[in-house]
């Protein structure tokens, strides 16, 4: 159950261009935000073309759906600061979107790009800019198709936001860039068809490999006959030199899989989540599931030797048939080593309960921060059963999203229509300048769900077990601020956040985009923008 519309109608963000948009009216706010820190912001521009392509990351040949003809996609790079610039060229024979994930998108909220909320999708043979500034934003982030399942199918990519006053800057000597990601067989359009079904009783399709870095090996005995298949791919390969310090920015692109992340004999410690610096803290094993990103620091402090890197499945999340499934490795290289040597195998053996975030005493925030107290609370309870046609459904309040891909709430708002959404919209109003909202999600399901804010970062002040909520356990002191957390199964977690950004936002489960809300914030202040024409034209183009 935990997987359903993992493909479904997800959509994209859209960027705001320079020659097209009046000044929106946080723009001052982030012009003060650059000057404040004396750094002139470049303009970097990304052409990216959304085509298909065969390919056999593992060994199995199958087509992608690629950017520029590579899985994962090019490393979107930029400073605080910067403007963002991507060009999209849409040749994938479908419709499509593209979201910048973490991205708060102020000032530019048709550019938060979920079709049916905040855009029009983009047509197949089409042209379209995104151009948005991050003003306030550094950190480890990354960008994905966000329409149907494309980005299951290898519409991805990580963006990087460097910081010139980075705490840790001199803490490190390299950074390195670590994708780990779930990787099926099959097109994920035929598991949606398959999954969607009354015959699927709600299980979720199982993956056939893991990757890191879009690498490797796959025993070719278990292809199905007809395929093509070759042994010993090969696997990705991170260079080390002795006594360096090395910034590890990890992403997890999965569909649907937790991992722990660890390298054999080499401790890390964690700096970052999702933009908001830690304290150090060591561990020896990551947890780290659909959607979440960190930044640990391990330094090369080992025997001259090869070294095994481990993404190791969580299947005690998983369907049985995941038992299958074998860990993935990479190789961590030292300088000196021999080329062929096997690598050195030794595992941690650190328990860690799987399916959870990592413990608030591991993860810490760096500053001291007065937490605002909340105006407002909300309980949301998830829940899965099946729908009219036998299908098993997320629902969120007994309400199972829905979303108008060709008039989206945005579009609605601009045109004066936003009043009177259906129930199954799930949509809620703020309005208030100075609320703060807790949210608690009680999660009546038997798997976990990582749930992603769009536009905002929030609070995670607590989770557990149980359908209620143990208040006296909750940190109101120092609890760290991320976008994506974990909702236990069969068990509750509460965020807290301040609606202070102008726009239609969604709160997700990045692993079922049918179990959905919409946040829209000051629908009175969104009429006062004016949204580029190329946005409108979008929406022009589905009629």
């Amino acid at each position: 159950m935990i997987y359903y519309k993992l493909f479904f109608q997800l959509s994209c963000i859209i960027v705001w261009t320079n020659l097209v948009l009046s000044s929106p009216i946080w723009d001052q706010k982030n012009q003060n935000l650059i000057k404040s820190r004396n750094y002139v912001p470049e303009t970097k521009i990304f052409d990216l073309t959304l085509k298909r392509v065969t390919l056999a990351p593992d060994g199995f040949t199958r087509s992608l759906a690629t950017i520029n003809g590579q899985y994962p996609g090019p490393t979107i790079e930029v400073t605080k600061g910067d403007r963002i610039v991507m060009n999209i060229n849409n040749k994938l024979g479908e419709p499509t979107a593209i979201h910048s994930h973490g991205m708060f998108q102020r000032g530019t909220p048709w550019f938060d790009g979920v079709a049916g909320q905040t855009q029009c999708l983009i047509p197949n043979d089409y042209k379209f800019t995104y151009d948005f500034a991050v003003p306030d934003q550094a950190g480890t982030y990354w960008y994905h198709s966000h329409a149907k399942t494309q980005y299951v199918d290898g519409v991805v990519g990580a963006l990087i936001i460097h910081d010139p006053d980075d705490p840790y800057l001199n803490e490190y000597d390299e950074e390195i860039l670590v994708i780990l990601s779930d990787y099926h067989h099959v097109e994920a359009e035929t598991l949606l068809k398959s999954f969607l079904s009354p015959a699927s009783g709600g299980n979720e399709p199982v993956p056939d490999n893991g990757l890191i870095n879009g690498k490797n090996n796959f025993n070719c005995s278990q292809a199905p006959r007809g395929s093509t298949c070759v042994d010993n791919a090969g696997l990705a390969k991170f260079e080390f030199v002795p006594n360096k310090r090395y910034r590890l920015r990890i992403i997890n692109t999965s569909a649907f899989s937790a991992f722990f992340f660890s390298i054999d004999k080499h401790e890390m410690e964690v700096i970052e989540v999702e933009g908001s610096y830690t304290k150090r803290n060591k561990i020896h094993r990551l947890p780290i599931n659909v959607a979440q990103r960190y930044s640990v620091i391990v330094t090369a402090n080992q025997p001259v030797d090869n070294y095994v890197m481990r993404s190791e499945f969580q299947k005690t999340c998983m369907p049985d048939e995941a038992k299958k499934l074998s860990v993935v490795t990479a190789v961590v290289h030292y300088d000196g080593a021999s080329e062929n040597s096997t690598p050195i195998s030794a595992p941690w053996k650190d328990f860690l309960e799987e399916c959870i975030d990592l413990k608030h005493e591991t993860l810490q925030p760096l500053y001291d921060e007065k937490l605002p107290e909340a105006t407002k609370e909300m309980e949301l309870t998830i829940a899965f059963h099946n729908n009219s046609k036998g299908v098993v459904i997320a629902f969120l309040n007994e309400s199972s999203y829905e979303p108008d891909v060709n008039f989206p709430t945005l579009a609605r708002i601009f045109a004066g229509q936003a009043n009177s959404l259906p129930r199954s919209r799930n949509a809620f109003t703020f309005d208030k300048v100075g609320e703060v909202v807790d949210i608690t999600f009680i999660n009546t399901d038997e798997g976990d769900h990582p749930f992603h804010m769009h536009g905002h970062q929030f609070w995670v002040l607590g989770s557990g077990n149980g359908t209620k909520v143990d208040k006296g356990s909750l940190n109101t002191v120092d609890p760290i601020k991320r976008d994506t957390s974990t909702i236990p199964a069969s068990g509750w977690t509460v965020f807290r956040f301040v609606p202070d950004n102008p726009g239609v936002f969604g709160i997700h489960c990045h692993m079922i985009s049918g179990l959905l809300m919409q946040l829209i914030e000051f629908p009175e202040k969104i009429k006062k923008l004016e949204p580029p024409q190329a946005w409108v034209d979008l929406c022009n183009l589905q009629t």
